[in-house]
C-alpha cells in the first residue's frame, strides 16, 4: 500500500531514541553549526538532531553526548540529554520548562523598536532594566555554579539562553548542553556563536574554558542592556567585513574605551542609563584589559554579585512605568518625569563597631570623638526602597550567599509611613543619627508620614554591643 504525502512527511519528521521511543518533530526553535533543536509532539520535550555527515563524525558526536550524560549537571537549569536519538540521525532528547522564549527574541524586539519610530518601547515591553538585571544575575550565578563543578558551557549566546515569557519572572534556562566541556578533558574544542566567541578562540589560540565563558557572558550582558555590541563601533559598522573580523579578534579597542576613541559608537542606549558605576567598571575590565588578557576578566561570581546588587538600585517611574537606576535628581531618564520626592528611600549600608571594641588596645589619649567617628564604616552597598517591601538580611544584596542568608527584618514604604518588622529572634533597633538614643524595635512599628522631615536614622541589625550591619536613611 502506498503512503499519502501527509504520511510520508510525518514519517520524515519522526526520530527514534535508544529505547525505541518515537518523537515527531513539529518545529525549529534553534539552529547552529552542530545541529538543529526542534519541538516535538510531547509538551516540554525537545530533540536536538546533529548535523554530522560522516560515520566518523556521527560516532564522535554520539560519544560526546554519552560522556555529557555522566556529567554533574543535577540541579542546574540546563536542558541536558536524557536519551540518545539513534535514527535517522544521531541526536538527543531533553526537557525544557514551559513558558520560555529565547533571549535572542527579546533582544530583537528591543533593537527593532530602537531603530524605528518606537524608540525604547521595545525595551520596556520586554521587561525594562530591572528584569534584565535579574535575568543576568541569575544566568551568571548558574554559570558560576557550572564552573564550580569543573565544567565550561562553551557556546553561550542569546539563542541558547531562554527566559520566562511572563514579565513577572526572570528565570533562565540553558539549552544546547552538548557544548558543555570538562576543562581537564575536552575543553580544547572551539565551538562558538558568531559575535560571542572570545578573541583567543577566533585567533585559534584557545578552546573553551571558564574565561571564554566569561567573555561570552559579558558580550551578551552588554548587548541585552545597551542593545549594541561592545566591539562594533561606528568605524566597524560602516566599514568592510574585514574590519568586523579584526574587531572580534581583539585588534581594535572596545566601543567605550576611556582614552582610545578609534572604535567609538554613537548608537545604543546611553551607558549611564543602562549601566551603573560598578557594572561599567566590570565591562571596562572585561573588554579593555581582558580583551587580550583573559585572566583579567571578571569571573562569573563577580558578575553575579554586581548584577544582584544592581537590582537593589532600581526605582520605577510613576509615569511611564519603566525601571531605572536611582539618581539624586529622582528623574526617570526614559521619559524625564520627576518622581514624587517622598515615594522612595535610599538605604545605605554601614558596618558598626561599638566604641568599647574600637578602644581596646588603644592609648587613653585617643579622643572619644575620634573613636565615635570610626564606629561607622560605609560599605558602598545601597538599596532603593519604594512600594515593594524589602528584606534586610545578615548579608547584603549582591553577595554569593545572600539567597541563603537569614532575614532580620522587613521594611516597607507605604502611604501612611515606613513600616519596620523584625524577624523572629532578631535584635533590631532604631537610632536618630543626631543623638545616641537607641530604641529597640521588638514588633512591627511605623515611622509616620507626618513625622517625615529629612532627619537621618540608623537601623541597627544586631546588638549595639556587638559589631553588626546598619542601614542609614533619611526620614
Amino acid at each position: 500500500m502506498s503512503t499519502t504525502p501527509a504520511e510520508a512527511a510525518k514519517k520524515n519528521r519522526t526520530v527514534l531514541d535508544q529505547h525505541g521511543q518515537s518523537y515527531e518533530l513539529t518545529g525549529r526553535i534553534g539552529e547552529g553549526g552542530q545541529g538543529i533543536v526542534c519541538t516535538t509532539n510531547y509538551p516540554n520535550v525537545l530533540v536536538k538532531v546533529a548535523r554530522a555527515t560522516s560515520e566518523e563524525k556521527r560516532a564522535s558526536w554520539t560519544n560526546k553526548i554519552r560522556a555529557l550524560m555522566r556529567q554533574p549537571l543535577e540541579g542546574l537549569p540546563i536542558a541536558h540529554p536524557l536519551a540518545l536519538i539513534t535514527q535517522p540521525q544521531p541526536g538527543y532528547v531533553m526537557e525544557l520548562m514551559d513558558g520560555l522564549t529565547p533571549v535572542a527574541e527579546l533582544m530583537q524586539v528591543a533593537t527593532d523598536a530602537l531603530m524605528s519610530d518606537e524608540g525604547l518601547s521595545g525595551y520596556v515591553k520586554t521587561g525594562g532594566l530591572l528584569r534584565r538585571l535579574k535575568m543576568l544575575a541569575r544566568l551568571a550565578r548558574v554559570l558560576a555554579d557550572l564552573h564550580g563543578r569543573g565544567l565550561a558551557y562553551g557556546d553561550l549566546s542569546p539563542a541558547n539562553v531562554f527566559a520566562s515569557q511572563s514579565l513577572e519572572y526572570a528565570e533562565v534556562w540553558l539549552i544546547d548542553a552538548d557544548n558543555v566541556a570538562s576543562q581537564s578533558r575536552d575543553g580544547q574544542q572551539g565551538v562558538f556563536t558568531p559575535d560571542y566567541g572570545a578573541p583567543e578562540i577566533l585567533r585559534g589560540e584557545s578552546g573553551i574554558n571558564t574565561l571564554t565563558d566569561s567573555w561570552s557572558f559579558a558580550v551578551m550582558a552588554y548587548r541585552l542592556l545597551t542593545l549594541v555590541h561592545p566591539l562594533k563601533g561606528d568605524v566597524v559598522l560602516e566599514g568592510e567585513p574585514e574590519g568586523e573580523e579584526a574587531a572580534l579578534r581583539g585588534e581594535l579597542p572596545w566601543v567605550d574605551h576611556p582614552t582610545n576613541r578609534n572604535n567609538a559608537l554613537s548608537i545604543g542606549l546611553p551607558r549611564e542609563i543602562a549601566l551603573n558605576v560598578p557594572l561599567r567598571g566590570l565591562f571596562e575590565r572585561c573588554f579593555n584589559a581582558g580583551l587580550n588578557s583573559p585572566g583579567d576578566r571578571p569571573g562569573l561570581n563577580e558578575w553575579a554579585d554586581a548584577f544582584e546588587a544592581a537590582t537593589g538600585h532600581c526605582d520605577q517611574c510613576e509615569s511611564c512605568g519603566n525601571t531605572f537606576f536611582y539618581n539624586s535628581k529622582q528623574t526617570c531618564p526614559f521619559c524625564d518625569h520627576p518622581q514624587g520626592k517622598d515615594r522612595t528611600i535610599l538605604l545605605q549600608e554601614y558596618r558598626y563597631m561599638p566604641p568599647e571594641l574600637l578602644r581596646y588596645g588603644l592609648s587613653e589619649d585617643v579622643p572619644e570623638s575620634l573613636i565615635r567617628k570610626e564606629c561607622w564604616t560605609r560599605t558602598g552597598k545601597a538599596m532603593v526602597l519604594n512600594i515593594s517591601p524589602a528584606e534586610l538580611k545578615t548579608l547584603p544584596l549582591g553577595t554569593s550567599l545572600y539567597a541563603d542568608a537569614r532575614p532580620l527584618c522587613t521594611v516597607q514604604l507605604a502611604k501612611d509611613g515606613l513600616w519596620i518588622e523584625p524577624s523572629a529572634g532578631a535584635r533590631i533597633s532604631l537610632q536618630r543619627a543626631s543623638d545616641d538614643k537607641v530604641v529597640e524595635v521588638a514588633s512591627r512599628q511605623r515611622l509616620k508620614t507626618g513625622s517625615r522631615s529629612g532627619a537621618s536614622f540608623w537601623l541597627h541589625l544586631g546588638s549595639v554591643e556587638e559589631e553588626h550591619v546598619v542601614w542609614r536613611f533619611n526620614w
